[in-house]
């Protein structure tokens, strides 16, 4: 069993602890991809978060 990424506890927010927790159960080229699909999404938006 991993050892959960302690960056989870500064998170500002319950959703970004979340994402945190969830990033850190994939592997490192998973998380790569999560990572470049996110900010995809993020520049299609806009680059305006809420």
């Amino acid at each position: 069993m991993r050892c959960p990424p302690l960056a989870f506890l500064y998170a500002d927010t319950d959703v970004l602890a979340e994402a945190i927790l969830t990033l850190g159960l994939l592997s490192k080229s998973e998380q790569r991809k999560a990572v470049a699909d996110l900010k995809a999404r993020l520049a299609q938006a806009g680059g305006a978060g809420d």
